[in-house]
């Protein structure tokens, strides 16, 4: 096994979106969350998802300062009353759970979900990004290349297991970013089709599942996002071995199916501790 740079692609997904290329702008946002999540939790004891647009409460404090050049007579101070501050959804705590599987654990249950004439032939097991004192262990995160028997090409795979924010307010945003099909922020500039997404598994009429097929490029991008109880599991793959999953192409198409996928994120086993 090779151990790859974690914190190297989020960087190279960044440098790509800074230089106006083509970038799959939810690999960047969900990136971002699950490198920062680590140095959050430690140095703060309430934690804020930037990637979900769940910010701080604020409240603005007003101090009077009274001064006066000689005595006063009958006087009595008073204070503006602070202006209300408009409701902020609550900060995001983190708890423990299935989403915080080390990434060994995520290999040998990712090992046992693929077809029999696929496998893993590198993944990431150290982050770069960590905060001092903790450990450099991938946790909730699976970046790796995988190879089938007819020696195609290969082609890349990430899964992320996050936990969803409980305030409601956030966890509405997360919905209309992750549950919908309105890709408008997405960055595809040479599409050889249209864009196919569909969602799916309803529970009270509202989706839970989302699947969502592409080339651009030439690279072709399969992604599955499946809600579970209070947490999100994410996967994704493509034909390409570049950090930014941008071209040249590795394979002619990406090491999973559509329906490989996601029978991937299907699994039950991703949400047993």
């Amino acid at each position: 096994m090779t151990d790859l740079d974690s914190g190297a692609d989020l960087h190279d997904l960044m440098d790509r979106a800074l230089t106006d290329l083509p970038t799959p702008t939810a690999r960047l946002r969900e990136g971002a969350l699950r490198q920062g999540r680590p140095l959050r939790r430690r140095r703060r004891v309430v934690t804020g998802l930037a990637g979900f647009a769940v910010v701080a409460a604020t409240a603005a404090v007003l101090v009077p300062i009274v001064g006066s050049d000689g005595p006063t007579t009958g006087g009595v101070a008073t204070e503006t009353p602070p202006t209300p501050q408009p409701k902020q959804p609550d900060d995001f705590v983190a708890h423990p759970g299935w989403w915080d599987m080390p990434v060994g654990e995520m290999r040998t249950r990712l090992l046992a979900l693929l077809p029999n004439d696929v496998e893993i032939s590198s993944y990431a097991k150290i982050s770069t990004d960590h905060a001092p004192g903790e450990s450099s262990v991938l946790s909730g995160v699976f970046r790796g290349t995988l190879r089938d028997a007819s020696g195609d090409g290969p082609g890349s795979i990430e899964i992320f297991l996050t936990e969803l924010p409980q305030d409601p307010t956030a966890l509405a945003d997360v919905r209309a970013q992750h549950l919908s099909c309105d890709l408008s922020d997405w960055e595809l500039d040479d599409l050889a089709a249209p864009v196919q997404c569909e969602l799916g598994d309803r529970h009270d009429g509202s989706p839970h599942q989302r699947t969502i097929t592409f080339t651009n490029n030439g690279i072709t991008y399969t992604e599955v996002r499946r809600w579970s109880g209070a947490g999100e599991i994410y996967a994704a793959t493509a034909n390409s071995t570049q950090r930014k999953w941008g071209p040249p192409a590795s394979a002619a198409r990406p090491p999973l199916t559509l329906s490989e996928l996601t029978a991937v994120v299907d699994s039950p086993s991703w949400v047993t501790e």
